[in-house]
């Protein structure tokens, strides 16, 4: 891995990310100063090739990269995450025309990706789409709704999962216009507790014509697109929020060291303060080390890949609302005062446990992936 490229995210985030972190928290907007550096900047072109312009690298830098953006804001971590992932799936699947019509532009940062998955009737399920296909003179036409696209109006693409109209049972992947007819966004649906700023927001596709050539793969093969997809998108979550929990580990840790009491003592300097510092840092190291781990066990296509994935985002999960309560505590008056981001920190990481696949849906994953 680069370490010029995990310096280049580290000063991007630095520079661009945390000064509108609060901004985007309190007005609940998207980070768009930070979507339109990675843009300028390249990393948009992570995942793609370099014959078609881009860095040519995978899951393990995708892992760090949005692992390095979240410890200053698990939103833009999310946002960047979510364009990876749909890249991933046009690398790895689309035809020679999509690629040489999508990916060049990716990698100049003229095209984004969203992901439109998750429905109202299948919650964080994440692979079970209710919204259907038709046949009209020729032409693909979609209706139904997607509930939580992130992202939304942001993005340039949505990577969209249907029942198949000619393969009863079977699902397709589409690469949706988000300016096409007929699509129609709830603009400022999302008030969330945490995340605030992922423009996520349902988008009904009320009749909307597609191009065949915008199928990614054959069809009906959707569900062996979202098997590989979601290997992206689980460990990069886990990256969001390892990152999220790193960053609330360094706030709290800055704080005890200043923290003076009239002796002149730190907070830091109390023997169970140090304790409880060396259980979350703990708990931070070791997602930290699962994540990387199970980003390396899928680029190396080991045979138990899926179920260290699906375990670094359970850990992650667990250990970011944990470090985010533990750190509230130490932090006590000042921060439940909001004097320190803990208390956004805490919000964004209440999010983890939901956000689809939620942490159940995770679980069964895990546990099938362990049986088989």
């Amino acid at each position: 891995m680069s370490k010029e490229l995990i310096q280049k995210a580290r000063k991007l985030a630095q520079e661009i990310v945390a000064p509108i972190t609060e901004s985007v928290d309190k007005e609940g907007r998207f980070p768009k100063e930070a979507y339109d550096a990675l843009k300028k900047q390249g990393f948009m072109g992570l995942l793609v090739p370099k014959e078609f312009g881009g860095l040519g690298l995978g899951i393990i830098e995708h892992t760090q990269v949005c692992y390095e953006l979240a410890r200053k804001d698990a939103t833009t971590g999310l946002c960047y995450m979510m364009h990876n992932t749909g890249t991933s799936g046009i690398v790895s699947f689309g035809s020679a025309a999509m690629k040489d019509e999508f990916l060049p532009k990716i990698a100049k940062g003229e095209r984004a990706i969203a992901l439109a998955y998750s429905e109202s009737g299948s919650g964080t399920h994440f692979g079970s789409p209710d919204i259907n296909e038709s046949l009209e003179n020729g032409a693909r036409v979609l209706n139904g709704r997607k509930s939580f696209v992130t992202s939304a109006l942001q993005a340039d693409f949505y990577m969209t999962n249907t029942n198949s109209c000619k393969i009863k049972g079977a699902h397709n992947t589409w690469l949706v216009d988000r300016t096409l007819p007929n699509m129609i966004h709830e603009d400022s649906a999302w008030d969330g507790l945490g995340m605030r700023g992922n423009a996520s927001m349902p988008v009904w596709y009320n009749g909307v014509r597609v191009d065949e050539k915008y199928l990614l793969g054959k069809e009906g093969d959707g569900d062996n697109h979202a098997i590989a997809i979601v290997m992206y998108f689980v460990v990069g979550l886990a990256a969001v929020y390892t990152g999220l929990a790193q960053a609330a580990y360094e706030c709290i840790l800055e704080h005890t060291k200043k923290r003076k009491y009239t002796s002149g003592q730190a907070l830091a300097g109390i023997e169970m303060v140090r304790v409880q510092l060396a259980e979350i840092y703990t708990k931070t190291q070791s997602s930290y080390a699962l994540t990387m781990e199970a980003a390396r066990s899928f680029k190396e296509n080991e045979s138990d890949a899926a179920g260290k994935i699906f375990a670094s985002r359970i850990h992650a999960i667990n250990v970011v609302m944990e470090a985010c309560t533990q750190a509230m505590k130490l932090g006590g008056g000042t921060a439940y005062a909001k004097r320190l981001p803990l208390e956004r920190y805490m919000r964004d990481s209440l999010a983890s446990q939901v956000m689809a696949p939620g942490l159940d849906v995770l679980k069964i994953w895990l546990g099938e992936a362990l049986v088989k």
